[in-house]
């Protein structure tokens, strides 16, 4: 357990960006899934064929409707105002600490 450490603590001292990169990413999927499970919960997207566990295309639509949707139950928007600057900056910061 300790060598595995030891090799995530080397990648973040080495390579900083690549380590925010996939934390940012990561961000932006916790929040897919905290509005997707939201959205389920209330039976709006209740298929599972448009259910995805993972980002899809569908997604561009996801976000709208919840923003639809928030006032009527109280949500607040800011998971999906966060959701797409996590995305796109996470991706970016991937590519730039792969590439450097």
């Amino acid at each position: 357990m300790r060598h595995g450490v030891d090799y995530v603590v080397f990648m973040v001292l080495n390579n900083p960006i690549l380590a925010v990169g996939i934390w940012l990413f990561a961000a932006s999927l916790f929040l897919v899934c905290q509005i997707k499970s939201k959205m389920t919960a209330l039976d709006e997207e209740a298929d599972q064929e448009t259910v995805h566990p993972f980002p899809h295309p569908a997604d561009w639509e996801l976000s709208a409707h919840y923003l639809a949707l928030r006032s009527k139950y109280g949500w607040s928007p800011w998971p999906v105002y966060l959701m797409w600057p996590c995305q796109v900056s996470g991706v970016l910061l991937l590519l730039v600490g792969l590439f450097q």
